[in-house]
């Protein structure tokens, strides 16, 4: 029973003792508003991809605009008259694609 009755106390004494938090709290809010400024003076990783891909993208735009510009253009008939038109093989060849 000595070693319980021991083991209380220690348990006892413990609960009772307050732990020194004064090094802890020096220079907290110091500490804090460092870290806040650098993770708001931190580019998001987005914004930062964003700006490097730009020529690629524009690249790609005129590219695209290139290509349009150059294609040739096939005649389509006006949906209208192929609807208004009385040869049923217009249609079917109009909505098929050939």
């Amino acid at each position: 029973m000595n070693g319980d009755e021991r083991l209380r106390r220690l348990f006892a004494a413990a609960r009772e003792s307050e732990p020194d938090t004064a090094r802890v709290e020096y220079g907290f809010e110091t500490r804090l508003l460092a870290r806040l400024r650098a993770e708001r003076e931190r580019p998001a990783l987005w914004a930062a991809w964003t700006w490097r891909l730009i020529p690629a993208f524009a690249a790609v735009v005129l590219a695209l605009g290139l290509w349009n510009f150059a294609a040739p253009v096939a005649e389509t008939p006006d949906p209208t008259a192929v609807l208004t038109s009385s040869s049923e093989q217009e249609m079917v060849a109009y909505f098929t694609g050939e």
